[in-house]
């Protein structure tokens, strides 16, 4: 579940995520190691919340972090209503050992996030990986690329192979929120150094209300998430048709089929030379 608030009147809004199903759920498809496990879990709950803000059904988001750790580029996609997936070149880095997720996400290179409004051109932010933690990375985008200063904590608890607990707090103060309101927003902040946990012997609700619910708040519709693709057979059969069919039969008489496999859900998709003669007929 994903609970948002406003508070002091419009002042500032904030979000708290539980996304322990969605990083279950990316976990068994991709069987990833645990350092990478949380590295994705974070990744994951961060595009959960900026796609829960989405307005329009058709509204996408793209969020690639490319930095220099062990897990290689991670990608994720957002849509309406909060649906996520994503995949990570390395899904078994740093496997059998203790490692951070800057270890897996790396402490250099390029955060870009790409929203699809429709329009003739799509939104392209682009920022710096800060230190590889992803929660001071996104802070940093926020801040600098959308000029939203915003405390971004997140957390993944896992146990073994397991997610225990995953999710993450958002509070993003609008520009008219007084130097006072901010300073509360700070101090209340700062409880959140470990949100897997907190979110373990709370829940949201119950978080929305201890931490917030004293001031004048206007909650706002909750939002289910969930791990979800988008991929199907139709889609692929329109991606071959863009290859003509004298590639596509070429492909087949040298491999005997055309198989083409999904990252984000690990689908595979088999085109035999029957298939290929309809999808052009």
């Amino acid at each position: 579940m994903i609970k948002r608030a406003i508070l002091f009147g419009g002042k500032a809004i904030v979000s708290i995520l539980d996304t322990t199903s969605t990083v279950k759920e990316a976990i068994k498809i991709h069987g990833f190691s645990k350092p990478v496990a949380v590295a994705m879990g974070k990744a994951l709950t961060v595009a959960a919340f900026m796609s829960a803000g989405f307005k329009g059904v058709g509204n996408k988001l793209t969020l690639i972090i490319d930095g220099d750790g062990e897990g290689g580029k991670m990608v994720i996609c957002g849509d309406f209503g909060a649906k996520v997936r994503g995949y990570i070149q390395n899904p078994k880095a740093c496997e059998g050992r203790q490692a951070s997720v800057s270890d897996v996400v790396g402490k250099n290179g390029s955060l870009n996030v790409i929203k699809d409004f429709g329009l003739k051109e799509p939104y392209n932010g682009l920022s710096q990986i800060v230190n590889g933690n992803i929660d001071e990375d996104f802070a940093y985008y926020f801040t600098t690329s959308e000029q939203l200063p915003s405390a971004v904590a997140l957390g993944v608890k896992m146990q073994g192979g397991e997610c225990v607990k995953a999710g993450g707090i958002v509070v993003q103060p609008m520009p008219n929120c007084s130097e006072e309101e901010i300073f509360i927003l700070q101090d209340i902040v700062s409880n959140f150094t470990d949100v897997a946990s907190l979110l373990s012997e709370k829940s949201v609700e119950e978080i929305m209300e201890f931490y917030f619910g004293h001031f004048e708040i206007s909650h706002l519709p909750d939002i289910y998430e969930e791990y979800k693709c988008s991929c199907s057979r139709h889609r692929i059969e329109e991606m071959l048709l863009t290859l003509g069919k004298k590639e596509a039969l070429e492909i087949i008489e040298s491999q005997g089929q055309i198989q083409v496999g999904c990252e984000f859900c690990n689908t595979k998709y088999v085109f035999t030379k029957d298939d290929v003669q309809r999808m052009f007929k």
